[in-house]
């Protein structure tokens, strides 16, 4: 595990040796450890990982914080960072099968640079974008965590999301846990739910098993 750099963008590599590559995204309040340590138990399974700092070197206080910094984060921007960890995993980490993974806005836009990217999957935890159609563009199959209780993103996935998949015929695995908030995989969250988010966890490793 170390710090990397490439076409301008931070990022924290742990590598694998196997050829499946994630680059992975954090939560509105900004870059954290949590998001190095999803990486690294990535890496420990058998998964390159790079996480990337999107809003380079800023944190959020507050939602209303982070609501701003990711309003930087424009369609080129995203692209442009979700590439350059891409070109970092097949690069540095031999990755031959490169996705990305997200939590809450990250979800989102892991999410909306496999549409853009054409990346090989996406792993989304309770992140959503903001035209469903724009499924039509996705390459590879998404895993979709949601908790029942996350009054926000799970109706979007059920009323907009999976419909549009369903009409572009892609393909999702969509894993929906009860009595789950938002956020429920991130420890030391009021909303933390161990269980669910051993399971989901569980049900991300053996969605990456299938590309090698």
């Amino acid at each position: 595990m170390s710090k990397a750099s490439n076409n301008g963008w931070d990022f924290f590599l742990a590598k694998a040796k196997g050829g499946v590559g994630l680059v992975v995204v954090h939560e509105i309040f900004g870059y954290s450890p949590y998001v190095e340590g999803v990486a690294t138990e990535l890496a420990e399974a058998g998964f390159s990982a790079a996480s990337i700092d999107l809003f380079r070197g800023t944190k959020a206080d507050t939602l209303e914080a982070g609501m701003k910094l990711r309003g930087s984060v424009t369609g080129d921007v995203l692209r442009e960072g979700i590439s350059a960890g891409a070109e970092l995993l097949r690069s540095q980490a031999g990755a031959r099968i490169v996705g990305a993974m997200g939590f809450c806005m990250g979800g989102g836009f892991a999410l909306q640079a496999a549409c853009d990217l054409g990346l090989d999957f996406c792993v989304d935890f309770y992140g959503q974008i903001s035209d469903a159609e724009d499924t039509s563009k996705l390459q590879g199959p998404v895993l979709l965590i949601l908790g029942s209780e996350d009054a926000r993103v799970t109706p979007w996935a059920f009323q907009q999301f999976l419909p549009a998949a369903m009409k572009h015929n892609k393909r999702v695995e969509t894993q929906l846990y009860p009595h789950a908030k938002h956020a429920f995989h991130r420890p030391g969250w009021e909303g933390h739910n161990p269980a669910a988010a051993k399971d989901a966890w569980d049900k991300t490793l053996r969605f990456l098993s299938q590309f090698g």
